[in-house]
């Protein structure tokens, strides 16, 4: 009998254990609980380094990207694209013509601009980019994307940001870059980060410094800006 007791002991202890481990895991965002195709809940892992290469893309000067230009009255935004389902689709989104004539009509000063884009919600896998300051992203609804797409202009961490990060088991070098690049990192797994701003930030910002209806009435832009269209270009390919 005591054997058994002892038995019981051990195995409870093991599953305490594997528990912690799993939520440990889980905070620094190397695990997470994803629906596969079948419908069924799975664990897939993603190691520290690979989620440290899509930071290196994010803050570095990557040649050879594909790139996306948002032309409106203001001016252009040329965003970098990053080899992602979530890119590929709003390529895919773009050739349909479903970004003309949209509008950014989302103004919240000092974290982002949102346009409104007509379109049914998809599904494509997440990535692991961080919501630092210009990057765009795709809305997400109840773990769908929106073809509404915004771009983060915090500068900054705000108080709460900071505490966030402090909070949520952030590895040192996703800690510094929020650090040293601001942004929104309240954002993780609820966008769809795809692409970065490369040039047209003061496009962006003087979008974002429109007069809008404050926070009690949604951000809304009283003037919204137009985009005009996007025109993807491709790296061209060299030959040695």
């Amino acid at each position: 009998m005591k054997k058994i007791k002892t038995l019981g002991v051990i195995t409870i202890f093991f599953l305490v254990f594997a528990i912690v481990v799993l939520t440990v895991l889980s905070l620094l965002g190397i695990l997470k609980i994803e629906t596969g195709e079948n419908g069924k809940s799975e664990i897939v892992f993603t190691p520290a380094e690979k989620k440290n290469e899509f930071l290196e893309w994010q803050t570095s000067e990557t040649e050879g990207d594909k790139t996306a230009t948002i032309k409106t009255d203001k001016g252009n935004i040329e965003i970098k694209l990053s080899d992602s389902a979530a890119a590929e689709k709003f390529i895919e989104l773009d050739n349909a013509g479903t970004f003309e004539g949209a509008e950014f009509s989302v103004l919240a000063e000092d974290m982002f601009i949102q346009s409104k884009v007509s379109g049914e919600n998809f599904e494509t896998e997440q990535t692991e980019f961080a919501c630092i300051n210009g990057a765009v992203a795709f809305v997400m609804e109840k773990g769908e994307a929106n073809p509404s797409f915004f771009i983060i202009t915090a500068d900054e961490l705000s108080g709460s940001s900071s505490a966030f990060i402090k909070n949520s088991g952030f590895d040192s070098e996703r800690t510094e870059t929020y650090e040293n690049f601001g942004g929104i990192p309240e954002y993780e797994g609820k966008v769809l980060v795809f692409g970065m701003v490369v040039s047209g930030m003061e496009t962006v910002l003087e979008i974002a410094g429109g007069e809008n209806s404050g926070y009690t009435g949604g951000y809304l832009a009283a003037e919204p800006v137009k985009i005009n269209s996007v025109e993807i270009s491709y790296p061209t390919e060299t030959t040695g």
